[in-house]
């Protein structure tokens, strides 16, 4: 793509993003009942695709959570793994999920795998890691999806260059063939743990300069920047050609705590609902607009506040966790063009 096909003019921005000094304030928070303030209910038929982001929820997968993120006004999912959603499904149950997808009105934007460590310390668990892997490729592909997120694997101990050049290994020999036949392709989450070491910029231009491939990218989330205090706008900037999807959490710094217990200690920090945080979303959506993005952004709903503890195995949300979900959407639709119609 022509490097001019990437800059939109000021017109542009007012017919997709409908931001204004007077539009930020309605964010966050809204009179009661929440529940009132839904999307009507959505045809029964996949949205169609368009140019634009997709605002998505990420959920496990049931018929009444894809219904209810159709009924809130999302345009797609991203379904996490489970019992009645695995690489492991047969052809049938795969129709099965995908006509509740189309009768829900609702798209599924893109599946998340984060288990297997692709680059275990351990021959046989890195060999059995691989190939999972490689059948949720598959499993993707069958469900006529594109993404795949995942982890960029871990080795305690090794230092970044050997754990990039280990990881960058793995994707050209192992997954990008299997990547390129079926015309999928994956990113990691920048979320810091011990079997994701690719979680800084540092870090993930280690693995970038190793892939030339841009089938090869990142799962963005900007909350996960704000608490290592690395500026997610500047990354989003930096990583421009390799966000291939987007997590849409906030994070919130309790500045009482952290003055006194510091950043090794806890409870300063927590992850929020968009505009609820930190994060600088008019920024950070800006970046997004201004590439072109047109893959998912998924709310990933980590906030306690607007959720019931214990709730995570009902077939359908808490009514508290809807509301969290209702309001995120409730903000960002400030920035995106939304279902279109």
């Amino acid at each position: 793509m022509k490097s001019e096909n990437l800059v939109w003019n000021r017109r542009d921005f007012l017919k997709v993003g409908g931001t204004s000094t007077a539009a930020l304030g309605v964010a966050g928070t809204a009179a009661l009942p929440i529940a009132a303030a839904q999307a009507p209910a959505a045809q029964a038929s996949t949205p169609p695709d368009t140019p634009y982001p997709k605002l998505s929820i990420i959920t496990p997968y049931s018929p009444q959570k894809l219904a209810f993120a159709a009924r809130a006004g999302y345009e797609g999912v991203v379904v996490t793994p489970g019992p009645d959603f695995n690489p492991n499904l047969s052809d049938s149950a795969i129709d099965r999920i995908l006509a509740t997808a189309r009768n829900a009105g609702i798209r599924i934007v893109s599946i998340e795998y984060f288990a297997p460590n692709h680059t275990d310390p351990d021959a046989g668990k890195r060999s059995a890691a691989q190939a999972e892997f490689i059948r949720a490729l598959e499993f993707c592909h069958r469900l006529g999806c594109k993404f795949v997120g995942t982890f960029s694997g871990g080795q305690p101990g090794a230092s970044i260059e050997d754990q990039a050049a280990a990881f960058a290994d793995v994707f050209n020999e192992k997954y990008l063939p299997v990547c390129e036949k079926l015309d999928v392709a994956i990113g990691w989450e920048n979320y810091p743990t011990g079997v994701n070491f690719a979680s800084t910029p540092a870090a993930m231009q280690a693995v970038f300069d190793r892939v030339p491939s841009h089938r090869l990218g990142l799962e963005f989330d900007p909350s996960h920047f704000v608490r290592l205090f690395i500026d997610p706008v500047s990354a989003a900037w930096q990583f421009k050609d390799r966000i291939l999807a987007v997590h849409a959490k906030d994070t919130e710094i309790t500045q009482p705590v952290l003055q006194q217990v510091g950043i090794a200690g806890k409870g300063w920090w927590r992850y929020r609902i968009p505009g609820q945080g930190i994060v600088n979303w008019t920024a950070f959506l800006t970046v997004l607009l201004q590439i072109r993005f047109n893959g998912g952004i998924a709310v990933e709903h980590e906030d306690q506040f607007w959720d019931l503890p214990g709730s995570g195995n009902l077939a359908d949300f808490p009514q508290q966790r809807k509301d969290g979900f209702i309001l995120a959407r409730r903000f960002l639709e400030q920035y995106l063009p939304g279902r279109q119609a």
